[in-house]
C-alpha cells in the first residue's frame, strides 16, 4: 500500500527530523514555549517553494517533537555526527527516507528563546521528478517566537503549513509509521 504526501510536508518532516533528533542528544536549551513562525527557503534546488509555518509549542510538546526525530532518525541514518562548534551545533549525516538519499550538514544557530536558524547543506538523490544523480540542496528555516498565545486555535504540538495542512505532532508520530511508503505527488 502506497501513501501520498504533499512535497511540503515532506520538506517539513526533513527539517524537523535531524533538528529534533539533535535537540536530544547534544543537549540543546528547550524553545520558549508559545507561538514560532518559521520561514524555510530552498536556494538549491532552484524554484523550490518558499515555505511559511506555524508552530505552537509547550515543554512537553517541545520534547514530543524531540523524540519524533529521534525515532524517525534512528533507523533511517546510517552515519550521524553531531557536535558543539562553538556557538552552533552541527550535524553530519546520511540518510534514507524511502527511495530519497541524503548527505547533509546542518548548522543549527539561535537563541532559542527569541530566534534560530537551522541551515542545510548537502545532496539529495531519488526526489521524483528531479532527473538521475544527486542533486545539490541548500535550505534555510529560520523560526522567530511571536508569543507566549498561539493564535489561529493552535493548541501545543500543532503546525500549521499556511496552505491547508495543518498536522499535531501525535499525527506525524503515525505518519513515521508510513514513511518507507510514501509517494511524493
Amino acid at each position: 500500500m502506497s501513501h501520498r504526501l504533499p512535497l511540503s510536508a515532506l520538506v517539513t518532516l526533513a527539517v524537523l527530523a535531524p533538528f529534533a533528533a539533535s535537540t536530544q542528544t547534544l543537549d540543546l536549551p528547550p524553545r520558549k514555549a508559545g507561538q514560532w513562525e518559521m520561514q524555510m527557503v530552498s536556494e538549491k534546488p532552484a524554484g523550490g517553494p518558499a515555505i511559511t509555518s506555524q508552530m505552537c509549542i509547550d515543554a512537553a510538546t517541545d520534547r514530543e517533537l524531540m523524540e519524533f526525530g529521534l525515532k524517525m532518525s534512528k533507523g533511517a541514518c546510517q552515519r550521524f555526527d553531531m557536535k558543539k562548534t562553538g556557538a552552533a551545533w552541527v550535524i553530519d549525516a546520511e540518510c534514507a527516507f524511502g527511495p530519497v538519499k541524503s548527505v547533509t550538514k546542518t548548522t543549527i544557530s539561535g537563541d532559542f528563546q527569541s530566534s534560530m536558524k537551522v541551515r542545510i547543506e548537502g545532496t539529495t538523490e531519488g526526489m521524483p521528478g528531479a532527473g538521475a544523480g544527486p542533486q545539490a540542496t541548500l535550505m534555510t528555516q529560520t523560526a522567530t517566537w511571536k508569543g507566549a498565545t498561539c493564535g489561529d486555535g493552535m493548541k501545543p504540538g500543532d503546525i500549521s503549513l499556511g496552505n491547508g495542512i495543518k498536522m499535531n505532532v501525535k499525527q506525524m508520530q503515525q505518519l513515521q509509521k508510513m514513511l518507507p511508503n510514501v509517494q511524493i505527488k
